[in-house]
């Protein structure tokens, strides 16, 4: 994650209304009025509307008129046309990366799976999970891609957090996430890009399940 010293405002302002979010303090639906969260989070009205913004863009919140915006619901086709996006780009990325890895590479995401083993919250295990794959994808080099994934994951966040599959699912994701991180470590392009989609497909599944 990029340091709080290296972020604007606005961006560390995102960042706290989206841990709000995810950590349910904000129900779908629910509004995010600026006059008692520029209190609540002791920030000025400018900054906290690009923080509402990016939120918007990243499918965290929905505007619902002028200067008004509340948090987004769960909306079923959008969370498929997210996965169906991941599916297709994120397999990119990783067969990519491959020939370019280094011992570093796999310590960093090493690190964001033993960090994840402990966590409960589900901001934080929705942040280490995008370690995890970013440590995976980055060698790539390919950062308009990356910029890609890294918002449709920020979007699928929310549908997790909904969906309660990002605290009821470690086990399972953490299995998945090693075998990934093995067969990366093999040099096994075609095995590692079987895993990621196998990955991707079944906390897709386990979304639609727990909503229904």
């Amino acid at each position: 994650m990029i340091s709080d010293t290296n972020k604007t405002q606005s961006e560390s302002i995102a960042d706290k209304i989206r841990d709000l979010i995810l950590n349910g303090t904000y129900q779908p639906g629910q509004p995010l009025r600026q006059e008692a969260l520029s209190e609540q989070l002791n920030v000025s009205r400018t900054p906290l509307r690009h923080a509402l913004q990016a939120l918007a863009d990243d499918g965290l919140v929905e505007a619902t008129g002028f200067k008004g915006a509340r948090v987004a619901q769960l909306d079923p086709g959008m969370v498929a046309d997210l996965f169906e996006m991941r599916l297709l780009l994120e397999p990119v990325a990783l067969a990519s990366a491959f020939d370019r890895y280094t011992k570093m590479d796999f310590a960093r995401a090493e690190m964001a799976l033993d960090a994840a083993s402990t966590e409960g919250a589900p901001a934080r295990l929705s942040d280490l999970n995008w370690e995890f794959h970013h440590a995976l994808y980055a060698p790539s080099g390919r950062g308009t891609l990356l910029k890609t994934i890294e918002q449709l994951n920020r979007a699928s966040a929310l549908a997790e957090v909904i969906a309660s599959s990002i605290t009821v699912r470690p086990a399972k994701s953490a299995a998945e996430h090693q075998a990934l991180l093995d067969a990366c470590r093999k040099g096994d392009r075609t095995g590692a890009v079987a895993i990621l989609q196998n990955h991707l497909t079944l906390a897709y599944q386990d979304i639609c399940n727990r909503k229904e």
